[in-house]
């Protein structure tokens, strides 16, 4: 075969291995239920769109086997990483609903996320589907493509990134992961512990009452009305997570850039 088409072989297989490492943890795009077939096909299509503008900064020599291997990884790695930060910002939401759910007595109930396939908290998965459908009206989606694109520019084919240093950048975000699920679980959490304080003083004042019977039905109602008449508040914390998660999209590009 000739040396020139094996070089465009392997810089297909490049393109299309950090397109892979994107889609396999991304949520929407990398849902259970969008069949593999559907994922193959559209990473195969997104792979000939960008090939014409990136191919030429393929690899310009035949890569050992060895080498060649570390590419793949290499790719691999950066596809996912920049998956991952989506993924911690969808996770914040997923979160946030469990600290709701603890708070209210619901924390052994659990649905099915379409998405994952996983058991996940009730008010989690309320939150997830607001925050899916927000992100999809901002066209969110059509942000990650264009940001997986812009990372061929910023990161070439084969470039090896600081792993340290991305690691570490990784280790802070999903530090900041528990404060945005907190504030974005607070109104709940300020309420049922108000909430918690009254009982307290009813049952000492009052102890013919049983709370136990009285407390958790008034608690997942309150929970409830909180949750939403808060949901104006939700949708704009869920823009600024989006934001963040963008910016934090752009800084490991161009950080792992260089």
């Amino acid at each position: 075969m000739d040396d020139q088409l094996i070089l465009l072989i392997t810089t297909f297989g490049l393109i299309m291995t950090r397109l892979i490492g994107f889609f396999l943890i991304v949520p929407f795009y990398g849902s259970v239920q969008v069949p593999a077939r559907v994922k193959v096909g559209l990473v195969i299509f997104l792979t000939l769109l960008v090939f014409p503008t990136v191919g030429e900064a393929g690899p310009t020599d035949l890569p050992h086997p060895l080498e060649f291997g570390m590419l793949i990884l290499n790719e691999v790695l950066a596809g996912f990483l920049m998956g991952f930060i989506v993924f911690i910002a969808f996770s914040s939401v997923q979160l946030a609903g469990q600290f709701i759910d603890l708070r209210m007595g619901f924390a052994l109930v659990n649905v099915l996320d379409p998405q994952s396939g996983e058991q996940i908290p009730l008010a989690g998965q309320l939150k997830t589907i607001l925050a899916t459908l927000l992100f999809l009206s901002l066209q969110g989606h059509h942000l990650l493509l264009r940001g997986v694109y812009q990372s061929f520019e910023v990161l070439a084919l084969g470039q090896a990134f600081p792993i340290l240093v991305t690691g570490d950048y990784i280790m802070r975000i999903v530090g900041n992961l528990f404060y945005i699920s907190f504030m974005m679980a607070l109104p709940v959490i300020a309420v049922l512990f108000i909430s918690d304080i009254v009982f307290g003083f009813l049952a000492r004042t009052i102890p013919q009452i049983n709370m136990f019977s009285v407390g958790i039905p008034t608690k997942i109602l309150l929970g409830i009305m909180v949750i939403f008449l808060s949901l104006p508040t939700f949708g704009q914390y869920f823009r600024e997570v989006f934001q963040s998660m963008f910016g934090q999209l752009n800084n490991l590009i161009h950080g792992i850039g260089g």
